[in-house]
């Protein structure tokens, strides 16, 4: 077996899940981080095996023309910003329907070109933050290396404000939380926390909000209750949502409403349908297509999720939207009654085999798949294409600067 050296001259002809260029030396694969299909870069090497590599771009010789200069070198949360965004676009439709035709064996199936956000930088409505000592930034990649950043330029601006404000108390006191998560309301501006960490921090959360008026209230650890307000007010598709900062929620409004413009195009409702949103989460479909089925039902195993979509769906006057905590796989098998149509939107991991089987008896009459990783959707498209044909798969980019790839499957009864 030959040896690896430490840097290599490589010729990039791909790109990869994750994002990272792809070249070969000796028959050998090296997956170049910071690389473009069609550059020579020189790489040096961080992890070997025997027959590929992963690497880092330290040089490029011969730069592609979608390169573009970083908005801020080194911040590894936004690995895809020094790609032009047509090309972003571009490279997540060729990533998509690569893994869709290797793992799932789908080459026939028809990937649509990725909606493009309508804003690539300054989308963000949520974060998540780290801190140690006085310091407030985010994780280098594969690291607990803190990277602090003065202003993000994918948050939003109240974010970037409420950002500012922690990292000038937490200085301050020389002392930070060991975690902030921040969320802002597209709709109407204003933002709210959690912080997480084993002291006392109610007076450093005092101390923030008097510095950030955009601030309307912080969550503190160990059910201490929160100073200020412990949710806020998101619109999607109509609805009204009410949510902690810790309940997971779309972070690009614009490209969540794209989101569920596609999946409501997929389910064809017609009125009169029983409608199941498996992975529910808060209630990002489930609320909004009431509207126009007789009945859905949703299934969600965290808790905390279900009581804000339980929340909202009261505050909004929706009364044909039932809440189930559960896991998918099992609650598949206590269901009552047939489903027109299913929403699927896993976790990364994507479905449990159970949940697949369970989906395959119901069998209904369409399925509209969404999914935050292709390897894990192309698995489970594999399955289910044992009952379902897969009639198109479209991108949507939520997540504009990084290589997070968002799509949605349309499966219908073979």
């Amino acid at each position: 077996m030959l040896d690896w050296p430490e840097t290599l001259e490589l010729t990039l002809d791909g790109i990869a899940q994750g994002g990272e260029g792809v070249g070969r030396w000796q028959e050998r694969v090296v997956f170049a981080r910071g690389g473009l299909p069609g550059e020579r870069v020189l790489v040096r090497l961080r992890e070997r095996r025997s027959a590929y590599a992963h690497a880092d771009v330290v040089e490029v010789l011969d730069a592609s023309p979608d390169r573009v200069p970083p908005r801020l070198p080194g911040a590894d949360h936004m690995p895809w910003q020094h790609i032009a965004y047509p090309a972003q676009l571009r490279f997540k439709r060729q990533i998509l329907a690569d893994q869709l035709a290797k793992i799932g064996g789908l080459p026939e199936v028809e990937v649509a070109e990725t909606l493009p956000a309508s804003r690539p930088w300054g989308y963000r409505s949520g974060a998540r933050f780290h801190g140690e000592g006085g310091r407030v930034g985010y994780y280098a990649a594969e690291t607990r290396d803190l990277q602090e950043i003065a202003s993000d330029p994918l948050l939003m601006p109240a974010l970037n404000e409420a950002l500012a404000a922690l990292r000038e108390v937490a200085r301050e006191a020389g002392a930070a939380p060991a975690e902030a998560l921040l969320r802002a309301s597209e709709a109407y501006g204003y933002v709210v926390a959690a912080l997480r960490g084993p002291d006392d921090l109610s007076d450093l959360a005092r101390r923030w909000r008097m510095r950030c008026p955009a601030l309307a209230g912080v969550a503190l650890p160990g059910g201490q209750g929160a100073l200020g307000a412990e949710r806020l007010v998101e619109e999607l598709g109509g609805v009204a949502f009410h949510l902690r900062p810790t309940t997971f929620f779309q972070v690009n409004s614009d490209a969540a409403e794209a989101l569920l413009r596609l999946v409501r195009a997929g389910l064809d409702l017609r009125g009169g349908e029983r409608l199941l949103d498996l992975f529910c989460g808060a209630g990002a479909f489930t609320l909004p297509l009431a509207a126009v089925a007789a009945e859905v039902v949703g299934v969600e195993e965290v808790a905390d999720a279900v009581v804000d979509a339980r929340l909202s769906a009261a505050e909004n006057g929706i009364g044909n939207a039932r809440f189930e905590v559960g896991r998918v796989e099992r609650a598949l098998d206590q269901l009552d009654g047939t489903f027109d149509a299913v929403i699927l939107d896993p976790p990364r991991r994507g479905c449990h085999p159970r949940a697949l089987e369970g989906l395959l008896r119901l069998a209904p009459a369409r399925i509209v798949y969404v999914a935050c990783h292709p390897a894990t959707l192309a698995r489970d498209l594999k399955v289910l294409a044992g009952g379902y044909r897969v009639a198109g798969v479209q991108s949507v980019d939520l997540f504009p600067q990084t290589a997070h790839i968002e799509s949605v499957a349309l499966l219908t009864r073979a």
